[in-house]
């Protein structure tokens, strides 16, 4: 079995009555890559998960694992263990004996599972807690115990189901690189789920961004992000401007467009489809326009506009920008180095926008 191709996600599908949880989702997962299944709320993702631990019967396709098909496989007999959103960790027993709780068919010596336990507590960062009453313990702890009693099985593949959503913003962004770090210790392959897009481009090595249970894109973090394919990609993963267009002309790697709200507009294009009088959607990131008092050579991919609000976020500022009279609106996103964002943000002067041939991404107008 290539390592490429180490868990196989082949045309599965589930459907509860008329709902499509999932719809014919096929991608290969790698062994020891750390894989996220992204998406909003009811995209299916969990129910994808689920199928892969074996707690939900696929209705059509298969999983198959290391080269073995996991269709008729029973949850307790698949290399693989999970880590709940809740963790389930049980509160009347110690921490040693929630981590040892996995191996208790295993009937081994007293002096072997004391041995282990304490290896994954040491895995954990948490020496010494086997003692400890559950009940003791913070989230960021219940969630290390979780994964300590996963791991202690020694699966091939690890499944989280959003394991992070219940901890407060700075513990959960330190957890994050302590997981990743965890992972590539261990050296075995983690599913994660999330609905967060940063959590999963901080911790991935590769992202699948479901919606409505499809896989609709499948690729590395930075991939996804900035030569998205779909609109929905596009817009779910950080903030994207959108101005639909229509291709004025098409060379090779290049194509000249015009918009409403931005004029004419030169944007990278691959050629695949782009032909003049092709209705298309040009998407700019907000952080790939550059903001200017000063008008900028050249009249394309450049506008002029009208500072309308900003927001101010710390180390940045979101700066909106009337253009087209005032008929439409540009999200930019400046750094507050110096207070230059402060001061730009504060004006009503008019302002320049502009960007480079790279900043654009070319949609099909049919990707909304």
């Amino acid at each position: 079995m290539s390592d490429d191709r180490f868990i196989s996600v082949q045309n599965i599908s589930k459907h509860f009555g008329a709902v499509r949880a999932v719809d014919d989702v096929c991608f290969d997962i790698r062994r020891n890559e750390f894989f996220s299944l992204l998406g909003p709320s009811g995209c299916g993702k969990t129910t994808l998960m689920r199928m892969i631990a074996g707690f939900e019967e696929a209705t059509s396709g298969d999983v198959h694992i290391d080269g073995q098909p996991m269709g008729h496989t029973p949850p307790h007999e698949r290399p693989v263990n999970m880590v709940f959103q809740n963790y389930a960790i049980f509160p009347h027993l110690t921490v040693q004996q929630n981590i040892a709780f996995g191996l208790r068919k295993e009937k081994l010596a007293k002096k072997e599972l004391n041995r282990r336990v304490e290896e994954a507590l040491e895995m954990i960062k948490l020496p010494g807690y086997g003692p400890r009453a559950a009940h003791q313990l913070s989230g960021g702890q219940r969630q290390r115990i979780a994964l300590a009693r996963a791991l202690i099985k020694k699966p091939k593949v690890l499944l989280l189901d959003e394991p992070l959503g219940a901890l407060d913003k700075k513990l959960r962004e330190q957890m994050q690189l302590e997981l990743r770090a965890l992972q590539k210790s261990i050296g075995i392959t983690f599913i994660f789920v999330t609905h967060d897009q940063e959590e999963a481009m901080t911790m991935s090595d590769r992202i699948a961004v479901m919606s409505e249970g499809k896989a609709l894109e499948v690729g590395p973090p930075a991939q996804l992000y900035e030569r998205p394919t779909s609109h929905f990609v596009a817009d779910f993963l950080g903030s994207m401007n959108f101005f639909d267009g229509r291709v004025l002309k098409a060379e090779p790697g290049m194509a000249l467009v015009e918009t409403r709200e931005l004029g004419h507009v030169r944007v990278l294009s691959d050629n695949a489809g782009v032909v003049p009088g092709r209705d298309v959607i040009v998407a700019i990131r907000p952080e790939n326009i550059a903001v200017s008092t000063q008008k900028p050579k050249g009249d394309i991919n450049s506008v002029k506009g009208r500072v309308d609000t900003a927001a101010f976020l710390g180390d940045r500022s979101n700066i909106y920008v009337m253009v087209n009279d005032g008929r439409d609106t540009v999200l930019t996103v400046m750094q507050n180095l110096g207070g230059a964002a402060s001061r730009i943000g504060a004006q009503s002067d008019d302002i320049w926008l502009s960007w480079n041939d790279k900043a654009g991404i070319l949609l099909p107008a049919t990707a909304r």
